[in-house]
């Protein structure tokens, strides 16, 4: 089988190497006793609060720029000066160039206390496509997860390509939608009034708040990412603690394949799983359509009924790196209910809750109710 390389862009790169010199240059916090849910909470509410800012002031500080410089006239074209627009155009760049460096860079550090918070060093991990700088960096970036096949996984099979493209230009349109429409309002509001003046700073709470938002969901994403990347080091720890089976390890590897598929991305921390799995198969090069259901189904049949528990496990827990269980996988479940017990889908659910709440020691522990106990086989 056959991996398709994915070759990090220029802005991830350069977000990766950042990220590594915050960390040689950075000391390390004295324990403060607190949780890391408090203190990755602590992070999210100053990661919005100073992203507003940084979004605020560049704004009104372009605003307040304006009148210094020539009105434009965009009608009629020829009245238009390229001397007054290539004016305006540079002050729009500068201010817009300082605001995203100065998120970015705040992005960065604050993305690094979170990791540290942890316990996470950040290395390249060159054995990876997507180690955990990288996933950092795409993060702070907005950098979309690579679209990418792996081992002959396609994720993207049954994603609606068509809503994923109207999804995706809404979102980049945000902003330009939000700020246009609250001048509409307040034009209306304020239109006939002595306030007219203060419809052109609404772009500064405007952004500052969107900025402050967007920051806040980066770090809230992360910590989930961080959260499930710890769990992936404790399963991949108690699966090598004990010699397996080849059809035991295929049967996982099928199971982390199919919760790619029906979270229709690759999330990094199944890319981690997948690598290491498949790393410990000795044959793995004989491994086909890992995404195939009845494969997978196949697979754990060969399975002893204590050995049978563990892939559905995992693919139970894998359910939850996003947060929450889809319908695809709730249907999933109930085709193997002789399985997967009521009990199951109940820790997973609470599993996912305290994913989503930035409990990395309750997660932990959640996940050590959902693994099976060790056995003798």
């Amino acid at each position: 089988m056959s991996t398709e390389r994915y070759k990090p862009g220029f802005l991830e790169q350069w977000g990766r190497k950042v990220l590594i010199s915050i960390q040689s240059n950075a000391k390390k916090p004295e324990d403060s006793g607190q949780s890391f849910a408090f203190q990755s909470k602590k992070l999210l509410i100053w990661g919005g609060f100073l992203s507003f800012w940084i979004g605020f002031l560049p704004s009104v500080t372009f605003v307040f720029l304006l009148a210094y410089l020539p009105p434009l006239a965009f009608w009629p074209l020829e009245t238009l000066s390229l001397l007054d627009l290539s004016q305006f155009v540079f002050l729009l760049a500068l201010v817009t160039i300082i605001e995203f460096y100065l998120l970015f860079r705040l992005g960065f550090y604050l993305s690094y206390r979170m990791a540290q918070y942890a316990d996470i060093e950040l290395s390249e991990e060159p054995e990876l496509i997507t180690p955990i700088p990288g996933m950092m960096a795409r993060l702070v970036l907005e950098i979309p997860d690579p679209r990418i096949r792996l081992y002959g996984i396609d994720p993207y099979k049954h994603l609606n390509e068509r809503a994923l493209f109207f999804r995706t230009v809404l979102y980049k349109s945000k902003v330009f939608l939000s700020n246009i429409f609250a001048k509409l309002i307040l034009k209306v509001l304020l239109g006939r009034t002595g306030l007219r003046f203060l419809i052109e700073y609404i772009s500064g709470p405007v952004t500052g708040i969107w900025d402050g938002l967007t920051t806040y969901w980066i770090l809230y994403e992360l910590r989930k990412r961080i959260i499930t990347r710890k769990m992936s080091d404790a399963i991949m720890l108690k699966i090598k603690s004990k010699k397996r089976k080849e059809i035991f390890l295929e049967s996982s590897v099928r199971a982390v394949a199919l919760s790619i598929i029906f979270t229709k991305t690759f999330h990094p921390n199944f890319e981690y799983l997948l690598f290491g799995l498949i790393g410990l198969l000795p044959q793995r090069d004989t491994l086909k359509d890992l995404d195939d259901w009845s494969l997978f189904v196949e697979s754990f049949q060969k399975l002893s009924v204590e050995e049978q528990k563990w892939p559905i496990a995992i693919f139970a827990l894998c359910s939850s790196f996003d947060g929450s269980l889809n319908k695809e996988e709730l249907d999933a479940f109930r085709e193997i209910t002789d399985l997967s017990p009521s009990w199951l889908l109940e820790r997973v659910s609470h599993l996912s809750e305290t994913i989503m709440k930035g409990e990395l020691t309750e997660s932990l522990i959640w996940m050590e109710k959902i693994l099976p106990e060790e056995s003798t086989f």
